[in-house]
């Protein structure tokens, strides 16, 4: 079974990106992501209503941070602090080497590679520091840049099911991508 200990917080960078932990200092940037339309179209869950609502979000990252069921970066640019994004492995199963990873950016930041660029750096750290064996991604089959993102790096679909997410008083299909350790 895989042992998950994200303490210390595993910080790092890219070439233009840092990814680092969340506090509620970070509150009004995820609010701003988070009650953004645009930004949760596809997400699956409704746009935030109040900074309170990223706060408790924040919390119930580090918790399940503490808890080593599940680990969240933010993404802000190295060269202007300020969060534009977040990653991470949102559901761990450390019997079988598995997770699923999530990734959103404020729409500002859309379209300059900023996501692919994240995605390759928390792959490589899951699939190479951590230990995963394989790696998925759920999505909205409608968001054809999260499944085109996902298949440059590699990823596979796995499954599409229908009707598998309730929001907004309506039922949506999901699709499953993966991506197995090489």
């Amino acid at each position: 079974m895989l042992i998950l200990n994200f303490d210390p917080f595993p910080t790092f960078e890219t070439e233009r990106l840092v990814f680092h932990s969340l506090s509620v200092q970070h509150a009004e940037k995820m609010y701003q992501l988070r009650g953004n339309e645009l930004a949760m179209k596809y997400i699956g869950k409704p746009a935030m209503k109040s900074e309170a609502e990223a706060v408790e979000l924040i919390e119930a990252y580090n918790k399940n941070l503490r808890e080593r069921t599940a680990i969240t970066w933010g993404i802000s640019y190295k060269d202007a602090p300020g969060l534009i994004g977040t990653i991470g492995y949102h559901k761990t199963d450390p019997l079988n080497y598995r997770a699923e990873i999530g990734y959103m950016i404020h729409p500002d930041h859309w379209f300059k590679g900023i996501m692919s660029e994240a995605l390759k750096k928390v792959l490589d750290h899951g699939l190479n520091e951590i230990g995963f064996h394989s790696i998925e991604a759920k999505i909205n089959p409608e968001n054809d840049q999260s499944r085109n993102i996902l298949l440059k790096h590699n990823f596979v679909k796995e499954a599409h099911f229908r009707e598998s997410l309730f929001e907004n008083g309506s039922f949506h299909d999901t699709e499953v991508y993966s991506l197995i350790a090489s």
